[in-house]
């Protein structure tokens, strides 16, 4: 037989209403009290039965969490930002892949309302999903992080400012002796994200004098091309190469190089990522301080969920928050 919370109640000496507090940190129950009972609760192998409590409650304290690609490095710390927060607070998350298949996010959404979750943070990618329509009609709360939806203005957003990180890195090659520098956007046509970073290298460079800046819309599709644009661009005159997206930067440093040309071009990319650090030299990176933006993203869902809870600090009145990009120089920028 399953074992209730009153076995651990009689387990414990004491009432069910104080081993309930004890157990969801209600009330004013003191620490050697709540160590008591979770230590009885622990002996008896008790299991809160989580669909009860939902009932009582409202809610089910689980969230979910919607992302393009886990198998992308950037997505998989986002996720395990998220979770970590999420199990700070006392949530479970329930974890979800798109694979940029507007059909299975229709899926996500779906299983998501059955299993009447209490939110959901979701990283839009391509077009704008019916079903998300009509959860926020609804007003089933929800957060975009990394990136926004642009058909859908006033949806509550957690993204990052490309403009410190990307000043930075302009300000480290002119002071390199870089005067020319190209700018690899990404696939531009799936997010505003790539087409901003864009216009934000593009002012950078007009305000530095000495510098000029080529952006590189094409040949970054596979290996072979990758390699057969880097080695056109060096030839041009390119002195430094700037990826707005990591997944085209992999692909340029994953190639073998002529000589000792790749020695004398500095590298850089947005995010963070551990294989930038392994190659010789290493790529200097534009971080978007992922951890940060994931855990905040957690706090303005919970903000939506929870009376009474505030909202992180920093959000603008169209619902938005901005994390500062940062500059890390490595290698030829160290």
């Amino acid at each position: 037989m399953s074992v209730t919370i009153s076995d651990v109640a009689k387990q414990a000496g004491m009432s069910v209403s104080t081993v309930s507090q004890a157990l969801n940190d209600k009330g004013r129950i003191s620490p050697p009290t709540k160590d008591r009972v979770r230590r009885a609760a622990m002996e008896l192998g008790y299991i809160p039965d989580s669909r009860a409590r939902s009932m009582r409650s409202s809610r089910s304290h689980a969230v979910g969490l919607l992302v393009p690609d886990i198998r992308n490095p950037y997505f998989s710390e986002l996720v395990y930002a998220v979770q970590d927060q999420l199990y700070s607070a006392g949530y479970a998350p329930l974890i979800g892949v798109s694979s940029c298949q507007t059909s299975r996010e229709e899926d996500y959404y779906r299983i998501l309302l059955s299993r009447h979750m209490d939110g959901v943070l979701v990283v839009p990618d391509g077009p704008t999903s019916p079903m998300l329509r009509t959860m926020l009609a609804r007003e089933f709360p929800v957060v975009f992080v990394d990136r926004p939806d642009r058909a859908l203005p006033g949806v509550p957003l957690v993204d990052s400012d490309p403009v410190p990180g990307l000043e930075a890195a302009l300000d480290a090659l002119a002071a390199r002796g870089c005067r020319r520098v190209a700018f690899v956007p990404g696939p531009e046509s799936r997010s505003y994200t790539f087409r901003e970073r864009e216009q934000a290298f593009l002012d950078g460079v007009d305000a530095r004098q000495g510098l000029t800046g080529l952006v590189v819309r094409q040949g970054f599709e596979d290996r072979p091309r990758a390699a057969a644009t880097m080695r056109h661009l060096l030839g041009q005159g390119v002195d430094a190469v700037i990826f707005g997206y990591s997944a085209d930067a992999i692909k340029a440093v994953a190639m073998e190089w002529d000589g000792d040309q790749r020695l004398r071009v500095p590298l850089v990319s947005f995010d963070d990522l551990e294989v930038f650090q392994l190659i010789s030299p290493q790529v200097s990176v534009i971080s978007q301080q992922v951890d940060r933006m994931g855990r905040q993203g957690v706090d303005m869902l919970l903000s939506m969920i929870e009376p009474g809870r505030q909202a992180p600090e920093g959000m603008s009145v169209d619902r938005r928050l901005r994390t500062q990009t940062l500059f890390v120089p490595r290698g030829l920028l160290a």
